[in-house]
Formats: C-alpha cells, sequence, structure tokens
C-alpha cells in the first residue's frame, strides 16, 4: 500500500467557473478540515480549483457561485442546458454565465429574489442564505423551518450538525472555507423524508469500506483503480476519476456510478492509530514508543493485498514501516493494515558471519548480527570467500536480500537503533540486530550506535554529539546541510527512552541547536539521522498525574529513605511510578517522562482552556482555542468526567457539548492539545 501523501490536493479553490480543472497537487491547505472538505467535494465533482491554485478560505462567495454548488452538491449538473439560459431575473440576463444555475435553484425552489425582482447574483451570500439553501437540499421547506428568520433557520441547521466548525454570524458573509465545510457536512446528513443524502449523488454505495489505494493494478491487468476492503472481501473497482490521496487509508462510504465505477467517497470518523513494530508476539503488538497492544489470534489482517488472521501473520508484522490499527465505535480492535515491506535497498551491514544454509560455498541464506538474511543469486559467488567467523559487510537489496559481501576493509557501514529491553536494537532501516551486549553504556530506550565485537557479541553506546547547527523546519536543513527525503527523526525528554517523530509533527519554524543532541549523514552529506530533545512533546506520556511516595531501604539495615513518585494515568493505565524531586500535584493534569533507572526525566504541565464547545472541534484534528486553531495530538486522551471512564473523541462528542482541553505551548505558535475532558 502506498504511503498517504498528506499534500496532494491541499489547496483546492472554490472558484466556481473552473469545474473540472485540476487541482493542483504541491499547495498548502490553510486548514486540515477545509482540506479534508474539498477533497471530497472536488472527488464528487462539486468544486475545483481556483486559476491561481490557491484556496483562500478567507474569501467571501457570491449568491451566484452558491447557487452553482447548490446545483452540483444536489446532483443536478446535468440539467443545465442552454435551454436554462432565459431571464427570470432583471439582474441575471440569459447571458449571465450563472443564469442556469440561479434559474435551476430558483424553480426548484432552493433560493428565492428580492421583492423587486432581483437576485443580486454578486451580492456576498451569508451564513443564515447559505444555511436555508442546504436545509432546503434536505427537503426542509420553509414551513418545516419555522417563522422566524433567519434564528429559525439557524438554529435548525445547527441541530443537524451543518454549522460544525463555522462561523455562525447569521448575517457574516459566508467565507469558502466555511462552504466547503458546509456542504461536506451536507452529505453526511438524513434527509427530511429518512433518506441518506448522498444517495442522490450516486447509483450504489458501499458503506464501511476502508480505501487501501487509489491507482492499484487490478488482477485483470486494469490500471488506476481503487484498492478497497468492504465485507471482508479486498475488491478493485475502476474510477470515473482518480480518488485524492488524501483519502488513502480512510474508512467511509463508497459511492458508485450506473457504470458501477467509483464517483466519491465520504470518509467517516472511525479512529485509527498508526503504530511502527519493534515487537510481535501471537497475542500483542508492541510499538517503537513502548505501547502495548493486544490482538485477538482471528483479528483479519491485510498483508501484502491478502486478507489473513493475526494467527497466521503476527511474525511477519515486525517487519514493517508500520501498522495502522482500526477501532470500531465500540472500541474494540477491529482491523489491522500492514505497510509494504520495509525498502531495504542500499542499506549496509557489518558484523561476524555467524551462519550459512546450505553452507558457504554456496549460501542461500546467511547470519549476521542476529539476522537471517536470503541471498540473491548475483551475491552468492563473492560470498564464498568467507567462512563462519569472518568479519564482513553485506549490502542489501530492496527486497532485503544480501546482494553484494564485502570486506570491512572495503566498505563498512554504521548502525544506529533503538536499545530494547531484551537486549535487541531495532535498527532505523527496520531490522533488528540480536545478540549479547558484551560492552557499552545505553539503557533500554536509548537510541544506539551498535557493533559487531564478536560471533553473537555486540557493543552499543548511546548517541550524544554537540551541534552547532539549528534545525530549519520549513527548509528541511540542519544549518547548510539538506536532510534526505527518508531522515529518521527521533525524540527524548533528557535521559528518558526515545520515540520516533515526523518532521511535521514540530510545530515550531527552528529547533535551536542546544535541542539536537546528535546528528549522522550519509554517503551523500544528507542528514539521515536527527535526535532531539523535547521538541514536540511526544517524548511525554500524559493524562492524570498520580503523586505517592516510595519508601525503601537506606546504606544501612536499619535506615530507610523516603521519595516522591509520579506515575500518570490514561487510557492505558497507569504508569511506573517514577522518583522525582519535583512537588506535583496529584490529579492535575500533565505529562511525564521516565528513564530505564526510575527516575523522572522530565515532567510538564498544561494549560487549561475551558468551556470547549463541541462545534470547535475540527473533526479529530484540531479544535479552536480563544479564536486560534490547535492540533490534537495524535495520541489525544479522552476523559469522560461525568462516568469517569477514558474514551474516544467521538464518542465524547457524543455524550456532551462542552470539553476542558489541555494543551502545551504557545496559543498561535507550537500549541498542540495532549488531553481533552468532558464539562
Amino acid at each position: 500500500m502506498k504511503q498517504r501523501i498528506l499534500a496532494l490536493l491541499l489547496a483546492a479553490g472554490l472558484c466556481l467557473g473552473i469545474i473540472g480543472a485540476c487541482i493542483p497537487a504541491a499547495l498548502a491547505a490553510d486548514e486540515t478540515g477545509v482540506e479534508e472538505a474539498v477533497e471530497v467535494l472536488a472527488g464528487l465533482g462539486i468544486v475545483s480549483g481556483c486559476s491561481d491554485g490557491s484556496y483562500h478560505p478567507e474569501d467571501s462567495l457570491t449568491r451566484a457561485q452558491f447557487c452553482k454548488l447548490a446545483v452540483l452538491a444536489e446532483g443536478h449538473g446535468d440539467k443545465i442546458n442552454a435551454g436554462a439560459y432565459r431571464t427570470l431575473f432583471s439582474d441575471v440576463p440569459g447571458s449571465n454565465w450563472a443564469a442556469p444555475y440561479v434559474n435551476l435553484a430558483y424553480e426548484e425552489g432552493l433560493v428565492s429574489g428580492y421583492g423587486d425582482g432581483t437576485f443580486g447574483p454578486d451580492d456576498a451570500v451569508t451564513t443564515a442564505q447559505a444555511a436555508t439553501i442546504v436545509l432546503h437540499l434536505l427537503g426542509y421547506t420553509d414551513d418545516a423551518i419555522g417563522p422566524f428568520w433567519p434564528e429559525d433557520a439557524m438554529s435548525l441547521a445547527d441541530s443537524l450538525g451543518l454549522l460544525d466548525g463555522l462561523d455562525k454570524t447569521a448575517a457574516r458573509a459566508l467565507s469558502r472555507g466555511d462552504a466547503a465545510l458546509l456542504l461536506y457536512h451536507l452529505l453526511d446528513q438524513t434527509t427530511a423524508d429518512g433518506r441518506d443524502y448522498y444517495t442522490a449523488l450516486c447509483s450504489s454505495a458501499i458503506k464501511n469500506a476502508l480505501l487501501l489505494d487509489n491507482d492499484s493494478e487490478a488482477s485483470d491487468g486494469t490500471l488506476n483503480t481503487a484498492l478497497v476492503y468492504a465485507d471482508n472481501a479486498l475488491t478493485c473497482y475502476e474510477q470515473a476519476d482518480c480518488l485524492p490521496e488524501l483519502l488513502v487509508g480512510r474508512k467511509g462510504t463508497l459511492l458508485l456510478d450506473s457504470a458501477g465505477k467509483v464517483s466519491g467517497f465520504l470518509p467517516d470518523d472511525t479512529v485509527c492509530r498508526q503504530v511502527v513494530p519493534v515487537k510481535t508476539t501471537s497475542s500483542a503488538l508492541t510499538g517503537v514508543d513502548g505501547a502495548e497492544y493486544s490482538v485477538n489470534s482471528a483479528l483479519p489482517v491485510l498483508l501484502d493485498g491478502e486478507k489473513k488472521t493475526y494467527g497466521d501473520c503476527w511474525y511477519d508484522l515486525a517487519g514493517r514501516a508500520r501498522t495502522t490499527l482500526y477501532y470500531a465505535s465500540s472500541g474494540n480492535l477491529e482491523l489491522i493494515v500492514a505497510s509494504e515491506a520495509v525498502a531495504y535497498e542500499g542499506v549496509t551491514l557489518t558484523g561476524y558471519y555467524e551462519n550459512a544454509a546450505p553452507n558457504t560455498g554456496s549460501p542461500t541464506r546467511i547470519t549476521l548480527l542476529g539476522i537471517t538474511l536470503d541471498v540473491a543469486n548475483t551475491a552468492r559467488a563473492g560470498l564464498s570467500r568467507f567462512a563462519v567467523g569472518d568479519r564482513l559487510t553485506v549490502v542489501l537489496n530492496g527486497a532485503g536480500e544480501v546482494a553484494a559481501a564485502h570486506t570491512t576493509s572495503e566498505k563498512k557501514g554504521e548502525l544506529y537503533g533503538v536499545l530494547g529491553s531484551d537486549g535487541s536494537v531495532a535498527l532505523t532501516c527496520g531490522l533488528t540486530v540480536k545478540g549479547t551486549i558484551a560492552s557499552g553504556s545505553a539503557q533500554a530506550g536509548d537510541l544506539v550506535k551498535v557493533s559487531s565485537i564478536g560471533v553473537n557479541q555486540l557493543s552499543v553506546s548511546a548517541l550524544s554529539k554537540s551541534c552547532r547547527y539549528s534545525l530549519n523546519v520549513s527548509a528541511a536543513a540542519l544549518g547548510s546541510i539538506p536532510l534526505s527525503d527518508d531522515v529518521k527523526i527521533y525524540e527524548r525528554v533528557s535521559a528518558g527512552p526515545v520515540v520516533e517523530i515526523g518532521l511535521d509533527d514540530i510545530l515550531s519554524d527552528t529547533v535551536s541547536s542546544a535541542r539536537i543532541d546528535f546528528y549522522a549523514t550519509d554517503d551523500e552529506g544528507r542528514v539521515c539521522l536527527l535526535l532531539l530533545d523535547d521538541a514536540t512533546g511526544y517524548a511525554y506520556t500524559y493524562g492524570f498525574l498520580v503523586a505517592d511516595t516510595k519508601t525503601s531501604a537506606g546504606i544501612s539495615s536499619d535506615d530507610t529513605v523516603t521519595n516522591k513518585t509520579i506515575a500518570v494515568k490514561n487510557s492505558a493505565g497507569t504508569t511506573q511510578a517514577y522518583i522525582t524531586g519535583l512537588s506535583l500535584k496529584n490529579g492535575d493534569v500533565g505529562g511525564i517522562a521516565g528513564t530505564a533507572k526510575g527516575t523522572l526525566a522530565g515532567a510538564v504541565t498544561l494549560t487549561k482552556a475551558r468551556n470547549i464547545a463541541r462545534s470547535a472541534f475540527d473533526g479529530g484534528d484540531a479544535v479552536v482555542v480563544d479564536e486560534i486553531r490547535v492540533p490534537l495530538a495524535d495520541n489525544v486522551q479522552v476523559y469522560n468526567t461525568a462516568t469517569g471512564q477514558w474514551t474516544t473523541l467521538e464518542a465524547a462528542k457524543s455524550y456532551a457539548d462542552r470539553f476542558t482541553v489541555y494543551y502545551s505551548g504557545a496559543l498561535g505558535a507550537n500549541a498542540r492539545v495532549w488531553v481533552i475532558c468532558t464539562e
């Protein structure tokens, strides 16, 4: 499965005179929620890109432009014809581009004109006017809406969720961003007569569908198909137009036209987690951050284009770049999707030759650094000059096979990875080194340099290196040194364990040299590895602080020592209690990071924002606090205060309409929400 490229169609615009134009791929979206709305609407042919390739979400729309949107949103674009170019309003002559849309919208009862026989096509459409049009699209009559306009229209639209995320000032000129959100919410509605609204836009639909790929090759050789998992089966569908890359990996409703081709996709709010697996057993999967996920052996797993059960393939998952865990509304894990096997092209391993099969003269498989590797046919002759016990360097091909073998004087590779509690090292390339740690000083969770010092003997050293360069996030450069496309970035708090992050997780424009603990470069001189100190907040575990004390034996048998301890309680349970000298308050909301020695590496307190409305949430991506959009952490913790239970954000929003959010950083700069509680 291809990795989702989140910036493919990021800046589609509502320039209504260019329906069908291609939406540029390289532009940044202003709002994640608006971005998704535009992606979905563009896939349905409702909106398209502006001529300058930008979205301009703050700009307003005219009444004529919104009429065109309304006609297309009800699936009546095919009713526009030359005969529609006639004059119904004195200021919308038949020669006007908008005449067919305004006329059709008027005839269908979606809009009305002014009392003087004009329509005001160039007037800005207000939020109340647009909401009323959308209510008409849903089949609500003026009588059903209520006699008091715009209050009744705004109230009904708000109660249906149509105004979620919008500025709800009735007389305010509707912005392009709000227009996209309003129509996006429309697609998920039930009409006044009880019909799913989206059925007007398709011939058939498949619910609970997972879009795995938008550019797949079917078994019969058909190209550019949509690969979909639904009803326990994998199916390739031809597409009327290619679905946006942003939707790949999402679950939702697949829309099909009369020819059975994909005509659109409506994503839902299914909760999923991306996990980089470092250890798998027959009953659990452990991520690089140390979090463990229990898995039923019968759970379906999508692996290399096939449906399997976890019990049949758990041992294959540890070699994957990531796995995505999908959860049902009940909170139960219902599906795992594994990425393609990690590409090992050019990976260089230096170590002692530990084993060969069937023999060293023409090996088909060798063991090096505790890793068993298949040998490509072209590499067997080169390996025949080495004997078990020799130190050598091998280079892998993309499939992870040995493609070439060298003496260490000819070629040598440096190996970096995360030290596990069992002594294994999860290398940055995706392989796991195993052996006996014979020398070195490092703790479990450290980012280390590992080398082979004998057969089954490893030396590890924690990474630390002064850096005089700052990281320019937008330029993707460390000083003047560019980052490689596949740079690995890790973060820790002081001496705490590392977690892997992405460059886009860093909300600041720059990271100072003081927060860069280590970097390494590849053969081309680009930065391939970065270790940061507390740059994003992801190295902490967040929840309710559990402050306590611990009494232990002192130096002599008669002595005891009492230390303060701190732990965190969240949806995963209660963490280990770490010894600390800090005075932290029991029950406060915050985050902690511990060390392998059982001491506190660091703690962070969060800023509280109360009385946050349900409508302030932009799906599961962000929330508006003091008129500033603040992203939610990927692993945001959500607590239902009334039930005393940890829950999902969607379940919490269904239960309550007011929330308290806890965030780190500064609003408008690097703020991120880590904990949400219902009020």
